[in-house]
């Protein structure tokens, strides 16, 4: 391969700037990192407040499913209670009610 003194002085330019170029945008990479990571914490904060607030509405949610299922079981006892009490008490079998029409003779 050729030997180039153009491209030799641009390597060595180039070796010369980066230096340059990262003592100037060093500080500001810091602080868009900084910030970024700020940003990132307050999202991580918002979002386990909403879901801390959801779980907390799910839990309010079946505190209440239970109170009202335990609500319909005690209505629905004191129904078959007021039920089995209106029911007279009938001991041995019960008596066929019907018009007796088949039971007739002719005489």
């Amino acid at each position: 391969m050729r030997f180039s003194p153009l491209s030799f002085v641009l390597g060595l330019a180039a070796a010369s700037l980066v230096p340059l170029i990262s003592r100037v945008f060093r500080p500001f990479a810091v602080e868009a990192t900084a910030a970024g990571l700020g940003m990132l914490e307050d999202a991580r904060r918002i979002v386990a407040e909403k879901v801390e607030t959801l779980e907390d509405i799910v839990a309010e949610a079946r505190a209440r499913r239970e109170h009202l299922d335990a609500e319909a079981v005690t209505a629905s006892l004191e129904v078959m209670a007021g039920e089995a009490s209106d029911e007279p008490a009938v001991a041995g079998r019960a008596r066929r009610r019907t018009n007796g029409g088949a039971r007739r003779r002719s005489s």
